[in-house]
């Protein structure tokens, strides 16, 4: 029987892994593909979002010093950066320039994109939340808000209606992966027990391979209130790819996160062909 094929995320909307994240070429086109992407919030100092995932400017664009202390018209005059340190022609990508390229797309696109606010949950203000309700506005519902700490994204959908919310219990593991079966067991019950209202939770691919190695399934465990379920992030030059992809799939994962989703697509296809 062929198995369904797990939806791709583009990881800070990379097609590749030598990609810059957050380009506005690669939005389009995940876009058009009809593909999950996650984008990195922060906020500037005039409360305006935009993709970044590091609390600093240095490494991912041409700025220094803290992103929170520049206003939106001192960002859009940076540029972004490379992996490898390349400067590129583009400035930093903001949220309503995101929300507007989902709407150009019409409401009922196939993919989501997952919104990763990088902010402390009492940073989210009055005024935040309503600019954030404000730019998601009549397509927030392609829109999820996914984070560690669950009152982030619980907080996002309370006040901007038809957001999505995600969680990742990342923060309730050592990363030395939990020792023994009964150990995963209570990590996926503690997992729902925390966001019993999630639509996708966010797992580990590490974390879910090794619970299968222990005969504990925690995809199949938060799954069972009928949530999707994400597994991060898999690349192309991660060792034996095609095995440990064919583990995440047969555990019923519905989407998995990459830097290279070009390169991952045609196996999954081929893996959930021959299953």
């Amino acid at each position: 029987m062929r198995l369904r094929v797990p939806r791709l995320k583009w990881h800070m909307l990379r097609r590749r892994k030598a990609d810059p994240g957050h380009l506005r070429a690669n939005l389009g086109a995940a876009l058009a593909a009809g593909a999950a992407c996650e984008v990195d919030l922060r906020f500037s100092a005039d409360g305006h979002a935009f993709c970044l995932h590091d609390a600093t400017l240095d490494r991912e664009t041409t700025g220094t010093g803290p992103a929170d202390r520049l206003s939106r018209g001192e960002i859009e005059r940076l540029r972004q950066r490379a992996p490898d340190g390349r400067v590129t022609g583009e400035a930093p990508l903001f949220l309503d320039e995101v929300a507007d390229a989902v709407r150009r797309r019409g409401r009922d696109g196939a993919g989501l994109v997952q919104l990763d606010v990088k902010a402390a949950v009492d940073a989210l203000d009055a005024a935040r939340l309503e600019r954030l309700r404000a730019t998601l506005g009549d397509v927030s519902r392609r829109f999820v808000a996914g984070a560690c700490d669950w009152r982030m994204p619980k907080r996002l959908a309370a006040a901007i209606p038809g957001l999505q919310a995600g969680f990742d219990p990342l923060d309730f593991y050592p990363r030395s992966m939990p020792q023994g079966a009964a150990a995963f067991r209570a990590l996926g019950e503690r997992t729902v027990a925390t966001a019993p209202d999630a639509s996708i939770y966010y797992l580990e691919a590490d974390l879910v391979l090794a619970g299968l190695a222990e005969g504990v399934n925690l995809v199949e465990m938060v799954r069972r209130g009928g949530a999707e379920v994400d597994a991060w992030t898999i690349d192309a030059d991660r060792p034996d790819l095609r095995t440990l992809l064919g583990k995440i799939v047969r555990a019923g994962a519905t989407q998995i996160t990459s830097n290279d989703p070009d390169i991952l697509a045609p196996l999954l296809e081929e893996i959930c062909a021959c299953a």
